[in-house]
C-alpha cells in the first residue's frame, strides 16, 4: 500500500515525531511503501543514517507560487499511485491538497488527516463563518481523521457527526535496561524554552513562589530563545537564593544522554500555555516521572492515566504550579515503585507500537471497505 505524507516543512526533528514516525513503523512492521513529501530544508538528516533509516524522503523543488502550488504540482502528477495521503492540520493546505488528490484519483484514494490539535483549534473548528467551513470541510474530506487527546475527540466527534479516531503520539527511546530507579530530588522540563506556547516564564515563577518550601532542584532542557535570555537574568537578579537550584542545561540531541535526565528526574513539567499532545511528556512517563501538565495540554490527561501519575493546574497560574511543587514535596510516597508503575504504563499506552497497531487496522478498514455502516472506530 502506497502511503504518502505530504509536510513540505519537514525538517530532521520531525523524523522522530509522528511526522516520521507514522510513515517509518508502517513501513518497518506492516510493509507499506511509505514516504514522506517535503521540500529539502537541511543540508542532513541525520536520523535517517540510525534512528529511521529506511524511512524515504522524497525532495520536491521549492516553487516562488508557495508550498500549496507546489504541492498540488506534486499530487495533481502523482496522485494515481498515492493509495492513501497523509496530511497534517486545519489549514488551507490540507484543504486545497485534498480537492486536488481526491478529484485526481478519482477512485480508490484515501485521505487520512492528523489533526494535531490543541483546545483553541478545536474551538476554532466550530466556528461559523468562512475559516470554519473550511476547517470542517477539510474534515469531511478526510476518510480518517485522528487527534491526540481523548478530551478533544469525545467533544469533536459528535459536533462533526463524524468517526475521529483517538490516536496519541509515542515516544522513540530505549526500553529501561531493567535497572530499578533511583530517582532524584529533580523537577525536569524539556522544549523550546522562552517561547510563549511553553510558558517558562510561569515555570520559574512558580517554583520560586515555593523554593523556601520545598527542597526540589529544577532543570531546564531545550535551546532558549534569544529574546528570553534578559527573562533569565531577571530572574535571578530578582531570585539570587534559586541560582543554585535552577539550571539550563542547554539542547540534549543524544537520546541516550536525554534519557538518563528523565530517569534522574521525579517529576517532569509541561507548563504550557498550549499543546496538542507534548512528546516529552511521553518520554517522560516511559522514564518513570510523575507529570505536573496544565488544563491547556489536553492529552495530558490521558498521560497522567487521569489522575493517578500526575497533577494538573490551570493555565498561567504560578501559584496554582508552586503549590503543586510543595505538596509534592511533603507527601510521603515511594517514588522509585512509582516510577516503576509510571513507566509500564506508559510501555502499555504511549509506545508507537501499540497506536500504530491501531491506526494499521484503522487504514485497512478504511481502504477495504466502500461501506462501514458500525463505524470505523466503533
Amino acid at each position: 500500500m502506497n502511503f504518502v505524507t505530504m509536510l513540505l516543512h519537514t525538517k530532521n526533528v520531525h523524523l522522530l515525531k509522528d511526522v516520521g514516525m507514522i510513515p517509518y513503523m508502517l513501513w518497518k512492521q506492516y510493509g507499506y511503501n511509505a514516504r514522506i513529501i517535503t521540500y529539502k530544508n537541511e543540508e542532513k538528516y541525520e536520523y535517517l543514517e540510525k534512528e529511521v533509516r529506511g524511512l524515504k524522503l522524497k525532495f520536491i523543488p521549492k516553487g516562488r507560487l508557495g508550498k500549496i502550488v507546489d504541492g498540488s504540482i506534486y499530487l495533481w502528477k502523482n496522485a494515481g499511485k498515492i493509495d492513501i495521503l497523509n496530511v497534517y492540520h486545519l489549514n488551507l493546505a490540507s484543504f486545497i491538497w485534498l480537492h486536488v488528490y481526491k478529484w485526481r484519483k478519482k477512485r480508490g484514494g484515501r485521505a487520512y488527516l492528523k489533526l494535531d490539535m490543541d483546545l483553541k483549534g478545536m474551538e476554532r473548528a466550530k466556528k461559523p463563518g468562512l475559516v470554519g467551513f473550511v476547517k470542517r470541510k477539510t474534515i469531511r474530506l478526510s476518510d480518517i481523521v485522528s487527534v491526540e487527546s481523548t478530551i478533544i475527540q469525545k467533544e469533536l466527534a459528535p459536533f462533526l457527526k463524524k468517526d475521529i479516531l483517538y490516536l496519541p503520539n509515542g515516544f522513540n527511546l530505549p526500553k529501561n535496561s531493567g535497572q530499578p530507579f533511583k530517582k532524584e530530588t529533580i523537577i525536569l522540563t524539556v522544549g523550546n524554552l522562552g517561547t510563549w506556547a511553553k510558558a517558562t516564564d510561569v515555570l520559574l515563577h512558580g517554583f520560586a513562589l515555593s523554593y523556601k518550601n520545598h527542597g526540589w532542584k529544577l532543570r531546564l532542557i531545550g535551546p532558549v530563545e534569544p529574546s528570553f535570555v534578559k527573562t533569565i537574568e531577571k530572574f535571578f537578579k530578582q531570585w539570587p537564593e534559586c541560582r543554585d537550584r535552577v539550571e539550563f542545561l542547554g539542547e540534549i540531541k543524544e537520546k541516550e544522554q536525554l534519557m538518563e535526565e528523565y530517569k534522574k528526574a521525579k517529576i517532569f513539567v509541561l507548563g504550557s500555555r498550549g499543546e496538542s499532545f507534548g512528546i516529552a511528556l511521553a518520554e517522560a512517563i516511559s522514564c518513570g516521572c510523575y507529570l505536573v501538565t496544565t488544563d491547556s495540554v489536553p492529552a495530558g490527561y490521558d498521560l497522567n492515566g487521569k489522575g493517578r501519575f500526575g497533577e494538573v493546574v490551570k493555565t498561567d497560574d504560578a501559584k496554582s504550579m508552586g503549590m503543586v511543587f510543595t505538596k509534592l514535596w511533603k507527601e510521603e510516597r515511594d517514588w522509585d515503585a512509582k516510577a516503576e508503575e509510571i513507566m509500564k504504563f506508559a510501555w502499555e499506552h504511549f509506545s508507537w507500537e501499540p497506536a500504530i497497531e491501531k491506526l494499521d487496522k484503522a487504514l485497512h478498514i478504511c481502504y477495504d471497505s466502500k461501506h462501514n455502516k458500525k463505524g470505523l472506530f466503533g
